[in-house]
């Protein structure tokens, strides 16, 4: 309940809304409570009128059957404001609880993301905001009217018939003992069932973004098994849940039977002894049976208040996750013309027991080119990553232009460096947004002058829609060369001192390769550029070149130093004219192609 209640303050802006549906559904309470009330009244005058006890007019009823008009109409039109406000906060609420998910998703640091299923991220939203808004929804509607009937209903027995009363009390703590006892094991079934759906959509949601693969490997059979297997195992457990939780349901209907039949039983003696008049008979009837809906109800919330305590567990457990480290008060905007980047034996680890990196130190002058070269998990991505700030250094630091970038605001840093990786990492939506996501205030001029650059104007001004064009989820329904040309246009349109290139020809064929490669010069003219090289073809004309082995510099030099030298570049160099497959798998071994 604590994380429930953690979870209310993301809401604050809601409270009024809530305390106003609340008033109106217990206004709503009251005005039903009237009815058995009238009902009763006009039950007994007319008993009077019948047996000539009452000198009354017969016409008198009609007062009664107008009571119950105005108290039904002012209910209805209660009801439904009440209900049409609760809806509002129910979607204000999803609202407001999503955008704070999102909000401080986008903060936290690459290493939750490393570690965190999608799928996990995304049903934990779901799972949460669904649950939690049902939750409120009922609790502002429903709550306390309940509570207000059964109270009222409850104290006008007493009134009658103390007999009636105990009877209520003995057996409502039973019936919500067994309601909140199967509601507590029917959530641990619930949360066993949440972890194999959880990987299940993961899995799906994977399948679904790289279908080619699947297809192309005849993998369709291997997944459709997994998938199955998952679900399986939730109908194992569901049988398992609805079993226990349907013997519990028995048991708590047949307290209600008990002691709706005890009760009924004793108002028909009663009124048969003369102790209760027929209207009094009416209205207790009417009572118990509008008190006996709120238990039903209020067993309901029982449950959807462990759900969303269940549930408000896991998104107050992401909500506390850490952010990446933000900026302090004192950082510097960073300044990166004529960058100069450089690592100062840089330490780092993703875990305590292994180093990716250690005494890492290397220098790229202003308008240098360097390309990192060495085994794969040697620590060329990681190099990146720490340079971009996605991690911190364990020891030591990374500057530019003098300023360590720890010290300067992450918005100036990132804003300074443009990324071009293999994966051209586009997404679904127009040319024109994937182009622009560097720079949304782009001109049209901007966006096409870019595309030119890129050698990507031609095939976009082909397309029906042009920049306009849809290109599906990742950009499926380009080619791989047409998807690297837009990926380069969005670095040129961005404008970054910094360039980073992770190789961006290295799954191409060789005429995208050319038009790409020609598009990649001149984005790299003028700029700081680290390259992390997959072909030896495309590093043979850098600046300088710095070899890494298991996390530690090699060698650093000039292509045609290190080509004179018995390191990993020289070695690399030889073994590109070897045509043996023994050659070809060492090849490999450092993501390299010739």
């Amino acid at each position: 309940m604590k994380e429930l209640l953690r979870v209310f303050g993301y809401t604050k802006k809601l409270r009024g809304m809530l305390i106003v549906v609340t008033g109106l559904s217990v206004i709503a309470a009251i005005l039903s409570l009237a009815q058995p009330f009238i009902i009763s009244f006009a039950t007994d005058s007319i008993v009077e009128i019948l047996s000539g006890d009452s000198s009354s007019d017969p016409l008198v009823v009609a007062w009664f059957a107008l009571a119950l008009l105005v108290a039904g109409v002012v209910r209805v039109l209660v009801d439904d404001v009440g209900g049409y406000l609760g809806d509002v906060v129910a979607v204000r609420m999803q609202q407001q609880l999503s955008n704070q998910y999102y909000r401080h998703l986008l903060t936290l640091p690459q290493r939750y993301f490393d570690n965190e299923l999608t799928g996990k991220i995304i049903n934990r939203l779901n799972r949460a905001i669904n649950d939690i808004t049902q939750f409120v929804n009922f609790f502002a509607n429903n709550l306390l009217s309940m509570i207000l009937t059964v109270v009222i209903s409850a104290a006008v027995m007493v009134w009658y018939s103390w007999i009636l009363a105990l009877i209520v009390v003995v057996t409502m703590p039973i019936y919500f003992y067994l309601t909140a006892r199967t509601s507590v094991q029917w959530q641990k079934f619930e949360a066993k069932k949440n972890t194999h759906y959880d990987v299940a959509s993961g899995r799906f949601a994977e399948v679904v973004a790289q279908v080619r693969l699947v297809k192309s490997f005849n993998a369709e059979r291997s997944e459709r098994r997994q998938f199955a297997r998952r679900f399986a195992s939730m109908v194992s457990l569901t049988k398992s849940q609805s079993r226990y939780w349907h013997k519990m349901n028995a048991a708590r209907n047949l307290m209600l039977v008990i002691m709706t039949s005890s009760v009924f039983g004793i108002l028909f003696y009663q009124t048969a002894d003369g102790q209760l008049t027929i209207g009094q008979l009416v209205l207790l009837v009417a009572l118990f049976q509008q008190m006996i809906s709120p238990m039903q109800n209020m067993s309901f919330f029982v449950d959807i208040t462990q759900r969303a305590v269940a549930n408000s567990k896991d998104y107050a457990e992401a909500m506390r996750e850490q952010p990446e480290r933000s900026d302090d008060k004192n950082s510097q905007t960073l300044d990166a013309r004529n960058a100069r980047v450089e690592l100062s034996n840089v330490q780092f680890s993703y875990t305590n027991s292994k180093q990716a990196l250690k005494n890492i130190s290397f220098t790229i002058e202003p308008g240098e080119k360097v390309a990192l070269v060495g085994e794969s998990g040697g620590g060329k991505s990681t190099i990146i990553n720490l340079l971009m700030r996605l991690y911190t250094p364990d020891k030591g630091a990374i500057y530019i232009n003098g300023k360590n970038i720890a010290e300067v605001s992450q918005a100036s840093l990132r804003q300074s460096i443009a990324t071009v990786f293999q994966d051209a990492s586009l997404f679904s939506g127009t040319i024109r947004e994937n182009i622009t996501y560097g720079n949304l205030d782009a001109t049209d001029e901007a966006v096409e002058r870019a595309a030119r650059a890129a050698n990507a104007y031609d095939f976009i001004s082909q397309l029906d829609d042009g920049l306009a064009t849809e290109i599906g989820e990742r950009g499926i329904k380009l080619s791989g060369g047409q998807k690297q040309r837009l990926a380069i246009a969005r670095a040129l349109l961005k404008d970054a001192p910094i360039l980073v290139l992770d190789e961006a020809t290295s799954s191409l064929d060789s005429r995208s390769e050319a038009i790409v490669q020609e598009a990649l010069e001149r984005l790299m003219k003028g700029r700081t550029v680290l390259i992390v090289a997959h072909r030896l073809s495309t590093i043979a004309h850098v600046d300088t070149i710095v070899t890494l082995k298991r996390g530690v510099v090699d060698e650093i030099g000039t292509p045609a130093h290190l080509a004179k030298t018995d390191g990993i570049y020289a070695q690399l160099l030889e073994l590109q004219t070897a045509t043996t497959e023994n050659a070809q798998q060492k090849l490999a071994q450092f993501d390299m192609s010739a």
